[in-house]
């Protein structure tokens, strides 16, 4: 009985442990960093004429900073940006997405331009 119990808190230690050690929810991957090289730089699709757009009619709602239910700012291009890592890719582009919560995912031409922008580093203007 007691290897069982042995056996028992050790399951429950490396799951709690995993759970403490998961990666932020924030991960970032700055775009815009001079590394970047855009690739698609035929495509101008901005977060100007672009993106701001997607981010007010479906974002902001819960990601609008302070109280929000959502992490980030996405009401600027700074607040947006510093969520444009994978974690934007997993949540937002990918066919499975989750965000926007009841919305999800959004229209597959919306979602093939917005991983266009990233590609592109995310350009503001």
């Amino acid at each position: 009985m007691r290897i069982k119990a042995k056996i028992l808190v050790a399951g429950i230690t490396f799951l709690l442990w995993g759970c403490i050690n998961m990666a932020p929810e924030t991960f970032v991957e700055d775009p815009g960093a001079d590394n970047c090289t855009p690739q698609f730089p035929e495509m101008n699709i901005t977060y100007e004429n672009y993106v701001k757009n997607i981010t007010t009619q479906y974002c902001i709602e819960c990601h609008n900073g302070g109280n929000s239910p959502g992490p980030g700012d996405f009401t600027s291009y700074m607040g947006l940006k510093a969520y444009t890592g994978d974690n934007f890719y997993y949540h937002v582009i990918q066919d499975q997405a989750d965000m926007p919560q009841g919305n999800a995912p959004l229209p597959k031409s919306m979602r093939d331009s917005l991983y266009i922008w990233i590609q592109n580093c995310a350009p503001e203007k």
